[in-house]
Parts: structure tokens; sequence; C-alpha cells
């Protein structure tokens, strides 16, 4: 009986690991999906009694004022993590410079920030059918790592 449960808890491990890497991975893909989202939230958040349209007197808030401060903390940590996702994708990119493969990362460029699907990356790059695919997928994960640190490095290892 013993021996059972040894490897039923192996095998949870293993497969605890295995979501572990997908949600690192996941999670690069949802940031780089709504990057431009997270730009847009920035420039339109009104967190300022002076960008509103209306007239309240600002000794009445009092509830509203958590609320505004709530939208403020929201505009500020997006702002971080889209600086921390910008420097990562310029170490990215100067990476692909220096090993003379930047067309790895023009193809994460093209597809997540221009919209654009493999067919018109392929043509565009001149490169096979499955390649803009691949190179994406190995950019994913290489951002991955600049954006967990070593937790991203230890979820591609396992």
């Amino acid at each position: 009986m013993t021996k059972l449960v040894k490897e039923a808890i192996k095998e949870f491990k293993i497969e605890n690991q295995k979501q572990e890497k997908k949600q690192v991975y996941h999670n690069t893909r949802l940031l780089l999906r709504h990057y431009n989202d997270l730009q847009e939230h920035i420039l339109d958040a009104v967190d300022n009694i002076n960008q509103m349209e209306c007239d309240i007197d600002i000794h009445e808030l009092n509830e509203d004022d958590l609320y505004i401060l709530s939208i403020k903390q929201s505009k500020v940590k997006t702002l971080i993590m889209l600086a921390h996702i910008d420097v990562s994708l310029e170490k990215l990119k100067q990476k692909q410079i220096k090993l003379g493969t930047v067309e790895k990362y023009r193809a994460l460029e093209m597809f997540y920030f221009q919209g654009k699907t493999y067919e018109q990356i392929q043509e565009e790059l001149h490169c096979g059918l499955g390649t803009p695919g691949r190179w994406v997928n190995q950019m994913v994960n290489q951002l991955s790592i600049y954006l967990f640190g070593i937790d991203g490095l230890k979820q591609m290892l396992k």
C-alpha cells in the first residue's frame, strides 16, 4: 500500500510541475495579448478628481475616495508591469540581435503587437510555413524567464 501511495504522490508532483510550467507560459502569452489594452488602461483611467467631467465637492467624497484610490493603485500597478514588460522585451530583442536572429523577435512583435497572422509573418519574413509559430513560441519561453525570473526559469526547466 505504501508503494502505491508513493507512486501516486510522485505522479501528482510531476503533473503539478507540468501545470506550473503551462501557467508561466500562459501568463506570458496573456500579458502579450493584452499589452495594448493595458497601455490604453493607463491612458484612459480617470484617477484624478480634476479629470472628472462633473461638479463634485471634493470635501463630500468619502467612500468614493476609496474607489478613486483603487483606480490610482490599479494604474500604478499597470504602469509598473508594463515598464517591466518593456524592459524584458528590450532585453529579448537585444539578445536576438546579438545572436543574429532578430527575425524571431520581429515575429513576436508582428504577432502580438501588430495583430498579424502566422501566414502574414511568413510572407513578410520569407520563412517556412511553421516557422513563425515556432519562433513566437521560442520568444514567449525566453520572455517568460525575463518576466518571471527564477520562477519562470525553474518552470521552463521542469
